[in-house]
């Protein structure tokens, strides 16, 4: 027992009793879990704000600002939201300003305020709504569904979440049901996943993406991932996947998705589909498809029940947080099962029921994002107008940012496809790898915490998502405007020229 756990202030205490909950009584999943989006690199930044805050201190460093590329939250760099979005939910959070005159608001916000206001018990954005969200947006995006699909959707098998993240844990807890059952994992992955498994108890196995083909994902390679865990007597039950990818912008192509769903379906795998970037795809080669939809086009392909793709089990996660939203503070998601019995759909409504309901305000966003203003109605050229450009800058940002990287030696980056991320391959000096190592870090994580010291850009080291051994990466957003994006261009070929200098003169 330390003195520090003795004491609520951190300072020694004397006690002749024990605490009852410390550092080693506590869950040791929740010990053992990382979260690298949160980790280090974010202590250190906030230290570089303070500085920064401080005009003596500024003063002494070389830049004038903190540029947080660490994590998709676009709005905290700059992103506008849309207006229409914002109009809806002011009137749902103040009901006078719908029927105010003059009209302070257009006409068609008004009206979807309403439908909004009279579907909320109480007719409040205030109260609890049912477990498993209001109907009115769980049949909005059943809607969505099957315009986006082709297939039809049931609200019933439709859950509106705290942002996608709650959905994903909500799952994971439901899927694992002993120690020794486990989750294969996109190596590198979004660490929601690992630290989510490793909270619930679970084993991750991951199998590992194909830098070398666009981060591609390899039927070979989820048989050798697969084979590897049951064999060391981890009973695999699910199987997830990102597209587009998270943190490496790559998108699947339908074939991929083919051999994924046949590997889940043989192997009697929950599939849960991570498409919260279906609206961030910017290679026009290759169009987003859902895993719902792929799935119905191969179940119709092979007819009848014999094939195990007709028992397959899928479930997709989609967020207000990313697309072109942008509205991570609203926290709305939703979850899509597919493939489960009344039973267990019944038994997925319980865990929801355990948290009352999710947040009121996020699921009208949810029905905004899914039910946007469409041609002819009053809000529409707006919208329009306000989506496309704040797509276009993504999409512009995202060729800029990978070409940029692709020109400075030692540093190489995959093609930004979709999602809101390059995750490139440094090169980092043996010489700095040691030291990294003398101080008890991944090379990556000295290399970014340096990083941020001499520049104020916050990235994420690639050892928090997972990489082969012997490579380096970093995260970093295409999230900050145009004019942010060629100060953090500049900024860090700078950075990596001088550091790969200072450490290659110590070798």
């Amino acid at each position: 027992m330390t003195a520090e756990e003795h004491s609520a202030q951190g300072q020694p205490l004397e006690c002749q009793f024990p605490r009852a909950l410390t550092v080693s009584t506590m869950n040791q999943g929740v010990h053992d879990s990382e979260y690298a989006v949160r980790g280090a690199v974010l202590v250190k930044a906030t230290e570089v704000a303070a500085k920064l805050a401080d005009p003596a201190q500024a003063a002494n460093l070389s830049f004038q600002r903190l540029i947080r590329c660490n994590i998709g939250n676009p709005h905290a760099v700059q992103q506008a939201p849309i207006t229409f979005f914002r109009q809806v939910a002011a009137a749902v959070q103040y009901p006078p300003l719908v029927d105010m005159d003059p009209p302070v608001l257009p006409q068609d916000a008004c009206r979807r305020a309403r439908e909004y206001i009279q579907a909320m018990p109480g007719k409040s954005v205030g109260s609890y709504t049912e477990s498993d969200g209001l109907q009115l947006v769980r049949k909005q995006v059943a809607s969505f569904i099957e315009r986006r699909d082709g297939f039809p959707a049931d609200p019933k098998s439709i859950e509106l979440t705290t942002g996608a993240s709650e959905a994903v844990k909500r799952c994971i807890q439901v899927i694992l049901t002993d120690v020794n059952d486990g989750v294969m994992v996109p190596c590198p992955q979004y660490p929601l996943y690992s630290c989510a498994i490793t909270m619930f108890g679970g084993h991750v196995a991951y199998y590992y993406l194909d830098e070398d083909r666009g981060w591609a994902v390899d039927a070979k390679e989820l048989r050798a991932s697969y084979d590897e865990a049951t064999s060391s007597g981890v009973k695999v039950r699910s199987i997830a996947v990102i597209n587009p990818g998270n943190p490496c912008g790559s998108v699947l192509d339908v074939d991929t998705m083919k051999d994924i769903l046949n590997f889940a379906a043989e192997e009697n795998l929950v599939l849960l589909a991570d498409e919260v970037y279906q609206e961030n795809v910017y290679a026009e080669d290759r169009p987003f498809q859902s895993f719902k939809k792929v799935l119905r086009m191969m179940q119709q392909e092979k007819g009848g029940t014999s094939d195990p793709i007709h028992s397959a089990q899928l479930i997709s996660f989609h967020s207000t947080s990313k697309g072109v939203l942008g509205e991570c503070g609203q926290r709305g998601g939703y979850m899509e099962l597919v493939g489960f019995s009344t039973r267990m759909l019944a038994q997925f409504a319980k865990v929801a029921a355990s948290s009352l309901s999710s947040n009121t305000l996020g699921q009208v966003f949810v029905g905004l994002m899914v039910c946007p203003p469409v041609e002819g109605e009053e809000s529409h050229e707006l919208y329009h107008k306000e989506y496309s450009r704040i797509f276009e800058g993504l999409q512009r940002r995202a060729q800029t940012l990978c070409a940029a990287l692709n020109d400075i030696p030692g540093v190489s980056c995959q093609p930004i496809a979709g999602a809101m991320y390059a995750f490139p391959n440094i090169t980092i000096p043996t010489a700095a790898v040691s030291a990294a190592a003398l101080q008890n870090m991944k090379a990556d994580e000295y290399y970014c915490i340096d990083l941020v010291e001499k520049t104020g850009i916050v990235c994420v080291p690639g050892s928090g998502f997972g990489q082969k051994n012997g490579t380096w990466h970093l995260r970093m957003t295409i999230l900050p405007p145009d004019d942010m994006m060629e100060e953090v261009i500049s900024r860090f070929r700078q950075f990596h020229e001088d550091f790969c200098r200072r450490y290659a003169s110590e070798e």
